[in-house]
């Protein structure tokens, strides 16, 4: 009897299912996307519904071929390619393709043979409503690109092109150049008091806070004043006349969600967004564990989401308390929540398996793939520890009129600190000596410093994929593509890990800001990231949200083509 046909994107991904399903099922690997809009015309009937003219990629031919030939002998065809709109869109194109009149589709959060049993046991429909939603941002990012370019091309150079996220983001990044170039820095002084018990040589410091009595922080703004306050200070003693000891409690972080792996990633681990992104896709598709064969190691990885399930949660207490004692286990269920518009379909990324340890798949990864799974796993496994326990104090010391304040505090119980580095340069966690109050202490030196206000730094690519999130510009599937696009078509160079226009991307801003302010502008961006969100939760359908976006386009695309002053051609820097 022929077996059922199941249909994924990759290769690797097919192998892992191979292993839990045997030889019950044919699985076969799509590699991506079988059909798009042609990469020589607009593909698109702006006159009709705004059509898309879909054709079969170049070099799918015998890939399509294959397939046909596998389904025409199963006894039925299910298609899994991952869980969401671009999935959902492949899994379209691959019914179209192979001419199936009701497709069923397997959805897979996770690769594990629980979770492969679960979702063969719930074979849905085509959703197309996720379909239409990658149609809108298709079409519209294509109708951006394929009328915007060539008037770039026109008017400033050869070669250019415009996009509907990456022009947002490359103005960002102008933007924030621009506040560093006009920004006039503020001068202001500290004044640090190094002091010391009368029986210890340890020295700690405490910073000029106040008059004794005045409410209002003393604002010390240029050096005349503060030597003034020095001479005041000649000979005067110093004494504790507070203490004020409290308990606080850190919080563990929430496990990650696409943007927050990636600025992780990005801050921890020197890793580009883009290479997060594909060491994340292979370790959810499987990787060799040896005996256990190809196994899949992380949930989803394009997600908004900071929920967790129950099961996972249960067996990550369970985990905790076996390995670090009970007090380490959370006792409550916290929910993380997350800012703005989250679809929350797929569950944060966490590792399929809590008891697969970083150091138990140490021998079977690569090092950046074993650097991105410890991140993952540390990150979910703190999510799920007790808070952090401190014993915070505030010292104030009087000497003359003056009062100096110290602030420190001691970890009394790491909590999820057990898993996860903390950072040890915060000031507030510097540990003070014991005292007591009326005190005297030891003055070994005062120390003025001078400050000056800092400009806003430039953005680092985990900085800027912060900003498109908080800003609702852009979804997890388009971050990492966003940053590298805006380098590699020279809009924005990186030195230093730090991000800057090229002479190119400041022309090209500031002449689509005057022509076509929409196109870059951060609100209408999200809007319309608001709008396709609408159609994937079936409260909108996707033509009218295309037609109100092109209709203006349009019209500002004629008055550009007439009107826009040609630049002069300007070659990209760096």
């Amino acid at each position: 009897m022929a077996n059922p046909l199941i249909i994924v994107e990759s290769p690797a991904k097919a192998k892992t299912l191979g292993r839990f399903l045997g030889g019950k099922y044919d699985i076969r690997a799509s590699m991506g996307h079988v059909r798009d809009l042609p990469k020589s015309t607009l593909g698109i009937d702006v006159d009709h519904s705004f059509k898309p003219e879909y054709v079969t990629i170049p070099g799918k031919e015998a890939t399509i071929k294959e397939l046909k030939a596998a389904a025409k002998g199963a006894s039925e065809i299910l298609l899994a390619s991952d869980p969401d709109r671009e999935g959902e869109a492949i899994a379209w194109h691959l019914a179209h393709v192979l001419n199936l009149k009701n497709p069923q589709r397997i959805e897979l959060h996770e690769i594990t043979p629980s979770a492969v049993e679960k979702a063969l046991n719930a074979l849905r429909p085509m959703n197309q409503d996720l379909v239409d939603a990658q149609q809108a941002r298709r079409v519209i990012d294509r109708l951006v690109g394929y009328k915007l370019s060539p008037l770039l091309w026109k008017k400033i150079r050869k070669g250019l092109s415009a996009g509907r996220v990456q022009s947002v983001a490359v103005r960002l990044v102008v933007e924030r150049e621009e506040e560093i170039e006009k920004f006039v820095p503020v001068e202001s002084w500290t004044l640090d008091a190094m002091l010391s018990k009368v029986d210890q040589p340890r020295i700690f410091g405490a910073r000029l806070y106040s008059k004794q009595g005045a409410e209002e922080k003393l604002e010390l703004t240029e050096e005349g004043q503060v030597r003034e306050i020095m001479a005041q200070l000649d000979g005067a003693s110093y004494k504790v006349l507070s203490i004020e000891t409290k308990d606080s409690m850190r919080n563990s972080p929430p496990p990650y969600k696409t943007s927050t792996l990636q600025q992780d990633a990005s801050s921890r681990l020197r890793m580009k967004p883009n290479r997060t992104m594909s060491l994340a896709q292979q370790l959810y598709e499987g990787v060799e564990l040896g005996a256990l064969g190809p196994t899949g190691l992380i949930t989803y990885m394009r997600t908004d989401s900071f929920r967790i399930s129950d099961e996972a949660s249960t067996a990550a207490r369970h985990f905790i308390t076996e390995q670090y004692g009970p007090t380490y286990a959370r006792r409550d269920k916290i929910e993380y929540k997350a800012k703005g518009s989250v679809q929350d379909a797929h569950e944060a990324i966490r590792p399929t398996d809590i008891e697969r340890t970083p150091d138990s798949v140490r021998g079977f990864l690569t090092p950046d793939l074993l650097r991105l799974y410890r991140l993952i796993w540390q990150r979910f496994t703190a999510s799920q520890m007790s808070p952090a326990r401190f014993a915070q104090t505030r010292v104030d010391i009087g000497a003359a009129d003056y009062l100096f304040r110290a602030n420190g505090s001691v970890l009394v119980f790491d909590g999820f600190y057990r898993v996860w580095e903390r950072d040890s340069d915060n000031d507030e966690e510097k540990e003070l000596p014991a005292l007591d109050v009326d005190e005297p202490l030891n003055l070994q030196e005062l120390k003025p410093e001078q400050h000056f206000t800092q400009p806003p730094p430039r953005y680092t690519e985990a900085s800027l994929i912060k900003a498109l999130e908080e800003l609702g510009v852009g979804r997890p599937s388009t971050f990492a593509p966003t940053v590298e696009v805006i380098q590699t078509r020279h809009y924005v160079k990186q030195e230093e890990r730090r991000l800057s226009p090229t002479d190119l991307g400041k022309t090209v801003n500031d002449w689509l800001v005057e022509h076509f302010p929409d196109i870059v502008d951060t609100t209408f961006t999200a809007s319309m990231e608001e709008e396709l969100d609408d159609v994937e939760e079936g409260r909108r359908k996707w033509v009218p949200i295309v037609r109100e976006f092109y209709a203006p386009f349009a019209k500002t695309l004629t008055k550009a083509e007439a009107t826009a002053r040609v630049k002069v051609p300007m070659r990209e820097t760096g």
